[in-house]
């Protein structure tokens, strides 16, 4: 992991994901990519004249308050012991840091718990990019304040294409791990069983331990976030599905379910 890229925005989860993303490129002598969308722009009018009135909000305060944030987290990266930069982009979040995506390694957001009450709560675009990146996405808890790269990691299989793909984006990772775990819900029959994951993985230096576990459906979520706490992971990995209903039906809920309830880190990729 020798490009990480950080999503730069002043919320409660902002903290948390700004120690992983560093304890990541210490680990791996790499470099920190700071991308903070912005909305330095003109305000527009709105109404079917387009004139009749301007939005309510305020783009000065705005500007001067992403200012504020870039000046103190600049303060606190030159103090560390990495390689930084700073790009700034206009537009959605979700879709600038996947389009930053292209050429880097790994990138680190913060988990939304699906509740807009609080006002700094992390915005809920981590599924958004997970589909949609170019490389592995870490989805961070905001209650994670360090990340442990040799610690061990969980990786939830089930022979899909997504759950590959998370296994090739996420082997730098897995090869800096003191323990790495596969694990499947269930007797279904797939064409890539999770004995080839662990052949592939071999083939790379990285030893395993795989895992049968009994459940179903709704069931599977739970199962497998329980195994990676019990294992005391350091994060857990796996595919990251659309929303269509073929899709859903491959691994059921579990994506989802774990996207908005995991209490440790989550590692996608598709």
């Amino acid at each position: 992991m020798k490009t990480i890229l950080l999503h730069v925005f002043e919320d409660s989860g902002f903290e948390s994901r700004l120690q992983v993303a560093l304890d990541i490129a210490r680990s791996n002598e790499g470099h920190l990519t700071c991308v903070q969308p912005t909305t330095q722009f003109a305000p527009m009018s709105f109404g079917p004249m387009g004139g009749d009135f301007v939005t309510g909000i305020n783009f000065e305060d705005m500007d001067a308050a992403e200012r504020a944030h870039r000046e103190k987290i600049e303060k606190r990266l030159k103090d560390e012991d990495v390689s930084w930069d700073w790009q700034t982009g206009l537009g959605d979040p979700a879709t600038l840091l996947t389009e930053r995506s292209r050429l880097a390694d790994l990138v680190v957001l913060s988990q939304s718990y699906g509740k807009r009450n609080a006002g700094d709560e992390p915005l809920p675009i981590a599924g958004d990019v997970a589909v949609h990146a170019h490389c592995a996405v870490l989805v961070v808890p905001t209650e994670n304040m360090s990340f442990d790269c040799q610690g061990p990691i969980v990786v939830a299989w089930n022979g899909s294409a997504e759950a590959a793909k998370a296994l090739r984006l996420a082997l730098p990772m897995l090869k800096m791990a003191n323990d790495v775990h596969i694990v499947t819900v269930g007797d279904e029959d797939v064409d890539f069983p999770h004995t080839a994951a662990s052949t592939f993985l071999a083939r790379h230096g990285v030893s395993t331990t795989l895992h049968e576990l009994k459940g179903k459906g709704s069931e599977a979520s739970d199962i497998i976030g329980g195994f990676a706490m019990g294992q005391n992971a350091a994060a857990l990995i796996m595919g990251a599905y659309g929303h269509s209903r073929l899709r859903e039906t491959l691994f059921g809920g579990v994506t989802k379910n774990l996207l908005n309830d995991t209490k440790i880190p989550l590692l996608m990729g598709h």
